[in-house]
């Protein structure tokens, strides 16, 4: 099996900044609301602070893995599976906004296309190695690179 991080980019990083800021900026300011409770406030601290947390964990847990003949894609747990075999083409250059499911953390990463029609939108760190392994087990997969 071979493993593969995501790899992190400013553009991500800064939103995922911007909105940590926000969230804790909320509990900051709802603490003076008069209005607002003690049990009130801890309900609220408590959830935002949760988001922050499954924000935190998207962003430096994912990992691309390649077992077998089976492509996968786990945070904590798998969130993407397909077989190897039912990729069709892998489009390079693509921005975080292409794909239906959005696994990646930067931008200018890999669109996976397959015969089921989910595409897989990933950015492994090491995208030429990726890219290797995934020919050594499906040669007939087709690559094109839409970078400027």
């Amino acid at each position: 099996m071979k493993i593969f991080t995501s790899r992190l980019d400013g553009i991500y990083a800064t939103m995922y900044i911007v909105i940590t800021v926000f969230l804790l900026g909320i509990v900051g300011v709802s603490y003076f609301d008069e209005d607002l409770n003690v049990l009130g406030w801890s309900i609220l601290t408590a959830i935002l602070l949760a988001v922050v947390v499954v924000l935190s964990i998207s962003f430096f847990f994912i990992k691309i893995k390649i077992k077998d003949e089976e492509l996968i894609v786990s945070v904590i747990y798998n969130v993407f599976r397909i077989n190897i075999f039912k990729i069709t083409k892998i489009r390079i250059g693509e921005t975080m906004w292409s794909g239906f499911h959005k696994c990646g953390t930067a931008t200018g990463g890999l669109i996976i296309f397959s015969k089921n029609k989910n595409d897989l939108y990933i950015t492994p760190k090491n995208q030429d190695e990726f890219l290797e392994e995934l020919l050594k087990v499906n040669s007939h997969i087709i690559i094109e690179d839409v970078r400027k």
